[in-house]
């Protein structure tokens, strides 16, 4: 149940997304119930850092998540002659497959943003968009700029 100060400010429970680090599976038993629940309680659940683990595909069989956010290690080689630099475009063609959304973290420049978004990766964050920002410059940031 939202607090009191969510609820007023027209927030849904949707709009809460729930994010998990591959951590949070070692015990998978308590963590498929905990993701459940948030998801029976209308909380979308994004699996954070995936790519990074040495089990991330089988939390994906085992686990219902919203989405999955690439790691800003591989957001990072983008347009670098790099092994790991078409992860992210693997892992997004994966979601596609899955019917999940896709998350990529860091992006800091404008090469990066157009390679994720031509492969299909609809969401990003990073300091190309915002530095990390207090709730009182949140605030002011999202009086000044369209967001949705």
């Amino acid at each position: 149940m939202l607090g009191p100060t969510v609820a007023q400010q027209g927030v849904r429970l949707r709009q809460i997304h729930i994010e998990a680090t591959e951590h949070s599976f070692l015990d998978a038993d308590a963590a498929k119930e905990v993701i459940t629940a948030f998801r029976a309680a209308g909380h979308a659940v994004y699996l954070d850092d995936f790519g990074t683990g040495y089990s991330s595909l089988s939390h994906l069989q085992n686990f219902r998540v919203d989405g999955l956010k690439i790691d800003k290690s591989f957001v990072d080689t983008v347009g670098q002659d790099a092994a790991s630099s078409s992860v992210g475009s693997h892992i997004i063609n994966m979601a596609a497959t899955l019917d999940v959304q896709v998350i990529a973290e860091g992006i800091e420049r404008e090469e990066q943003a157009a390679y994720l978004c031509v492969r299909g990766a609809r969401f990003g964050q990073g300091w190309l968009y915002s530095t990390p920002l207090t709730v009182a410059e949140f605030i002011r940031y999202t009086g000044r700029t369209r967001v949705g």
